[in-house]
């Protein structure tokens, strides 16, 4: 992707985006979960050159789960393909293909994938924003008590790394 300058068609080519990277979580973590950057990248300062905001694409594998965590900004995911659950704070929530979900600062949340194909939704926001937090113990116990809880899977993906 170029740096200062962002593409104005990414055209889509074989399973994702030309000049797009396919990324996951951490370098060595196999979770099943693939990240595409498609527009934009994170910023440290809004004097940064480049869009104010961030697209990306996340495939889950069958089985696969997103990150149990929460931050201060607030995104919008919309699925593209397959079937999954939206967990967002204690509720869960079947989703699908157009469904549009929004989630809250702080609000804990994870994708599962509740199929036996992949399961890919768009992330969009801000590229200038916080990093993700590990939920605290309060979280997870009101998790756990839940509807919520029988779905999430806390401890599947590796916790962000520290900044």
């Amino acid at each position: 992707m170029e740096s200062t300058a962002q593409k104005r068609v990414i055209r889509a080519a074989g399973g994702g985006w030309e000049g797009v990277p396919v990324e996951g979580y951490r370098p060595g973590a196999a979770v099943g979960v693939e990240r595409h950057t498609i527009v934009g990248g994170r910023k440290g300062d809004a004097n940064e050159p480049g869009p104010s905001k961030e697209l990306r694409y996340f495939e889950l594998q069958p089985g696969a789960v997103s990150r149990l965590e929460k931050h201060e900004h607030e995104h919008y995911v919309i699925v593209k393909r397959g079937i999954g659950y939206a967990v967002i704070v204690d509720t869960v929530t079947e989703i699908g293909p157009n469904d549009v979900i929004y989630v809250g600062p702080l609000e804990v949340h994870q994708f599962v994938n509740r199929g036996d194909e992949p399961f890919g939704f768009y992330c969009f926001v801000d590229a200038m924003r916080d990093f993700s937090q590990e939920p605290t113990q309060a979280d997870l116990d009101r998790l756990t008590a839940s509807p919520a809880g029988k779905i999430a899977k806390p401890f599947a993906v590796p916790p962000p790394q520290k900044r």
